[in-house]
């Protein structure tokens, strides 16, 4: 397959212009629904952890025109995810400040805003957990405080500490991360007759179709869930939709009028969900010379009130540790559960979490025995034949060091680092700037982790009709990545017909199939692999007909004494070249549509033991080098990224330009997650409220970019592709932090890295520049 470095996006003039219609944009039609429809808001705890005692309603307002919902109006009052432990409305307690309480719905905004300081909840307080140091103690007495641990062990870590010349320990914190989409939650439901249509800004239709199918367990109520225009959503829009698809749900079957509920940019930071804080601790057995013989790290993940994805967000992170070879490895991680907003789905899932801390120890390894970080980590990659912590073996598709080549080198790295470190040592005191060049890695477990993939029973379908067209059917959503763009771009590459003629059916779950959420990096991967699939299904099927009318037609020949010679009439169709639309078009004349659908399984031989978590935690990763370079001014110890440089494997690249600008957009949001993004919650309430006190990088603060794809093909995608989106997150972060190390002469354990940081660290180390 080519590189079609010039497609275009083919909702790019849409989204351009400003004509997507996006939720809130929709005008529907129907008379009944303009005027019917009902808004709605949402009453919230104020309390961490409490018990409600009573709710009270101000007697001497008009409440004739408000429709209230509460979790006695609730049957099945849960919202499917793992653990089942999330209300749809909080009853008789509350476990996160800003959990749902109430519903008001009605048709005026202006009466809802007035209804909402109406109602006085009183609580009886009881003591919230709040940090995962508390967390942890109070899992050990009670269970419902540890949503998972997952244990990981090869070779024998005691042994290797024996052998060691040093044993370094570290402890490292991230913080919250908030998704920033574009376009906050947006939902809506909509009633007609039996059935309930829920229309919304989404990543997964099928999750939100399984959970409202849960809510509305014997009754009959029908449902059905369609994916509208979304703007942006990283993971933030993976899970959450379900509960307040459920919120709007459960107010139009108590109505019988459609229902909208639109978060404002406030409501969505404050009490959707975010990245997990974690805290992860590490003990490396290390020789004199850098060799790192073994490591015993402990990961946790601060999961808030309620499980909802932790615990597969906790495996990524404990299956990504770093892309060094270790033969000696104790891994034990912790999902666990506090009084403060649920956490779940962000891009990069876990690993930039366990990467920060395992790139981190390198820095640390390295200024201890006054190595360069380069040199650690050349000494301990992974290279071809080397297995990791569950055994895996890394024997293709292993782009890797190709990243690392050409980083080095277009960065000039060794040369710039051997300057800025002699800048600092040397510089005088009318210097103001400190300068640092920093190095990481990346990798992307592609697809769902361990069986998932099987277990998922994900089917893609599509179908040949009239014109020869074909439609793409599948549950997989576009909200910004560019999919719907690369799927046709594999199918018209595949059968060799133009986009045109090619159909993406609309993503509603009772018109496609379940082809799988649109998480993990999976898509373009696993479900493009299935449309290469049916693809060849189509064409074995015309093929044959073909082949059966061209006999049909020798036996015809030969009966009229006409029979031409096997070679000459091979030569002949040979020589014609029949494309592909038209055969189709002659087969679809004799036989009319032809469907056809294609379900994933891995290669018998990835094969993934869930309880003692051996083996493929992952068919294939996706890898990544990234060098930062930085500048620190010294007097208010801000960082700048001056310059960026990122290589990245990914099998294949189905849209190139596509593909780069993905990777420059993770890059800058790993940016973000690196110096910028700093959510407080101090006493378990989120105070940011807004972009004016969420800092997220903008146009004068990103850097000067060298973007570079390395395609080595993993055997199972689609035309050698492996995942991409998730990927380009994982290693900036560490790259910055790596160049601030150098910059500042200590290393870095904690993100963000914020001024107020750096000048704590820097006062505290006498050391320092």
């Amino acid at each position: 397959m080519k590189n079609y470095k010039r497609d275009k996006r083919i909702d790019a003039a849409s989204k351009i212009r400003g004509a997507e219609k996006y939720l809130n944009d929709l005008k529907i039609e129907n008379k009944i629904f303009a005027q019917d429809l009902l808004f709605t808001i949402t009453i919230r705890s104020t309390q961490s952890c409490a018990k409600v005692d009573k709710i009270s309603y101000d007697k001497f307002f008009d409440w004739s025109d408000i429709v209230i919902l509460s979790a006695k109006d609730v049957k099945n009052n849960y919202v499917a995810i793992i653990e089942n432990d999330m209300p749809y409305l909080a009853g008789e307690e509350v476990n996160y400040i800003g959990e749902p309480i109430l519903l008001l719905a009605s048709k005026s905004k202006e009466k809802l805003k007035k209804a909402r300081e109406k109602i006085l909840i009183k609580y009886s307080p009881r003591k919230p957990i709040l940090t995962i140091g508390q967390a942890k103690k109070s899992a050990l007495n009670n269970k419902k405080d540890l949503f998972e641990h997952l244990h990981i062990s090869k070779g024998d870590f005691e042994k290797a500490k024996e052998k060691a010349n040093l044993i370094f320990e570290k402890k490292f914190k991230t913080g919250y991360q908030e998704h920033v989409y574009l376009e906050p939650q947006s939902v809506m439901a909509v009633p007609s007759g039996d059935t309930i249509h829920i229309l919304g800004s989404m990543q997964c239709p099928y999750y939100v179709q399984g959970a409202m199918d849960s809510l509305f367990k014997d009754t009959d109520v029908k449902i059905d869930v369609t994916q509208v225009s979304t703007g942006g959503a990283f993971g933030g829009k993976e899970d959450f939709p379900s509960l307040i698809c459920g919120h709007v749900a459960l107010l139009a079957q108590k109505t019988g009028k459609p229902v909208l509920l639109t978060y404002n940019r406030e409501e969505d930071i404050k009490f959707s969900t975010k990245r997990h804080p974690s805290e992860t601790k590490i003990q490396a057995a290390v020789t004199k010379d850098g060799k790192i013989m073994g490591i015993n790290a402990e990961i946790t993940l601060d999961g808030g009130a309620y499980c909802t994805l932790s615990p597969v967000v906790l495996a990524r992170a404990v299956l990504t540790l770093g892309c060094y070879y270790i033969p000696n490895i104790e891994i034990n991680g912790f999902a666990v559960r506090t009084n403060k907003v649920p956490c779940s789905a962000f891009r990069g899932f876990g690993g930039p979490q366990a990467l920060f801390a395992m790139e981190m120890l390198i820095e640390e390894i390295a200024k201890r025995l006054k190595i360069t970080p380069l040199q650690i980590r050349q000494k301990n990659m992974l290279k071809l034949g080397d297995t990791l912590a569950t055994g895996q073996p890394i024997n293709y598709s292993f782009g890797l060091p190709k990243c690392l080549d050409y980083v080095l080198s277009k960065s000039n790295f060794s040369e710039k680092y051997a300057e800025f470190q002699k800048f600092n040592q040397e510089k005088s005191d009318k210097e103001k700037i400190a300068k640092g060049i920093g190095l990481s890695f990346g990798m992307h477990g592609c697809g769902f982790t361990g069986s998932g993939e099987n277990e998922m029973v994900s089917i893609a379908e599509m179908e040949l009709i009239e014109d020869g067209k074909v439609v793409i059917r599948t549950a997989n959503t576009e909200m910004g990545q560019g999919l719907d763009t690369a799927f046709k771009r594999i199918v018209a590459d595949k059968l060799q017909i133009p986009f045109s003629d090619i159909i993406i059916e609309e993503k509603n779950t009772a018109k496609v199939p379940n082809s799988g959420p649109t998480v993990a990096s999976r898509s373009t991967m696993i479900v493009g692999k299935l449309l290469v699939d049916n693809c060849e299904k189509i064409q074995n099927s015309i093929s044959a007909d073909q082949q059966v009318s061209r006999s049909a037609g020798q036996r015809v020949s030969e009966s009229a004494g006409q029979q031409v010679s096997g070679s000459a009439g091979q030569r002949g169709l040979k020589n014609k070249q029949i494309s592909f639309s038209e055969m189709a078009k002659k087969y679809h004349k004799k036989h009319g549509n032809l469907k056809v659908q294609t379900q994933y399984h891995h290669p018998d031989f990835i094969k993934f033991d869930e309880e003692n978590y051996k083996g493929y935690g992952y068919p294939v990763y996706s890898w990544s080098a990234n060098v930062a370079e930085v500048e620190v001014d010294l007097t208010t110890f801000a960082v700048q990224v001056k310059k960026f440089y990122t290589s990245n494997d990914i099998g294949k690249a189905i849209n190139h330009q596509q593909s780069e600008g993905q990777i420059e957009g993770g890059a800058v949001q790993g940016i973000g997650l690196a110096l910028y993004e700093n959510m407080i919650a101090p006493n378990g309430e989120i105070l940011n409220h807004g972009f004016s006190d969420y800092i997220i990088p903008t146009t004068m603060d990103i850097p000067q970019m060298d973007v570079n794809i390395v395609e080595d093909s993993y055997f199972n995608g689609p035309f050698g592709a492996k995942a991409l989106g998730e990927l380009t997150i994982v290693g900036p972060p560490q790259a910055v932090a790596s160049a601030i190390c150098l910059a500042i002469g200590i290393t870095v354990n904690e993100l963000p890295i914020t001024p107020e940081k750096i000048y704590k660290m820097m006062e505290k180390n006498e050391n320092t520049i």
